[in-house]
């Protein structure tokens, strides 16, 4: 039996693949490309105090308007207790790679999560007042690792500001969305529910979801999945047990 440390990682990296997965369905111009649970090294960044940090995933917004890369972190809890702390965090780490990388000066930042936070601030979540305080005024200790004693600069607060994106997707917002998945190698119907719902099968008869996959997506066989091919799967909320 898993600890509940373990059981609360295993919830984390299934909220990850749900996460992005409803950011697919929900922004027409939205493509997770790489996440931490498969290619970790392509996340990693140095923060101006010289300490490494990392994102959850790295994807492309590619709209007519404006292509751009798109840094993702994502938070699943039962509850948004601590969760403004950890998006105060997400901000030094926007404003460490937009100042430190040219490549990045237009890139984008999205703050993803299930759960409500921080609503005294509300819809000033992502203006340059409450940026420019996180990273002055108010900074916790994660946002002092990462900036060290480095100097903020209004006119990249104000660049940044511009840049970010706080996605809410509450659970029961996902279980009448859906999800979208990019099968991988050896992927099946089985191993995917299992992967999005963190271990568990969701419903007592298997035979219900492989029925409404098949039909969500017109497949002829839901046993042949092809690697690279985009479904349309249906969630059920995450186990707590």
């Amino acid at each position: 039996m898993a600890s509940p440390g373990e059981r609360q990682q295993e919830i984390g990296r299934a909220y990850l693949h749900v996460l992005l997965g409803c950011l697919e369905r929900s922004v027409k111009h939205f493509e997770a490309l790489f996440d931490v649970l498969s290619t970790p090294d392509k996340l990693v960044f140095t923060g101006l105090s010289g300490e490494a940090f990392s994102f959850d995933a790295i994807g492309r917004f590619n709209h007519p308007l404006l292509l751009a890369e798109v840094f993702v972190e994502s938070k699943g809890y039962a509850e948004g207790g601590g969760l403004y702390d950890q998006y105060k965090e997400f901000l030094a780490k926007a404003y460490s790679v937009s100042v430190s990388f040219n490549r990045h000066k237009r890139d984008l930042f999205w703050f993803v999560t299930n759960v409500p936070f921080a609503v005294s601030v509300g819809a000033r979540l992502t203006s340059p007042e409450v940026v420019e305080t996180v990273l002055t005024a108010e900074r916790n200790e994660r946002v002092q690792r990462i900036l060290g004693g480095a100097p903020i600069d209004k006119a990249q607060v104000r660049s940044l500001a511009k840049r970010l994106g706080v996605c809410i997707f509450t659970d029961s917002f996902i279980r009448w969305m859906g999800i979208s998945y990019k099968a991988r190698a050896g992927d099946t119907v089985w191993s995917i529910t299992k992967l999005v719902h963190a271990g568990r099968v969701p419903t007592t008869t298997f035979n219900e979801v492989t029925a409404l996959v098949g039909r969500l997506n017109n497949l002829q066989d839901v046993n042949k999945i092809r690697s690279g091919q985009r479904l349309h799967l249906p969630w059920y909320g995450m186990p707590r047990t």
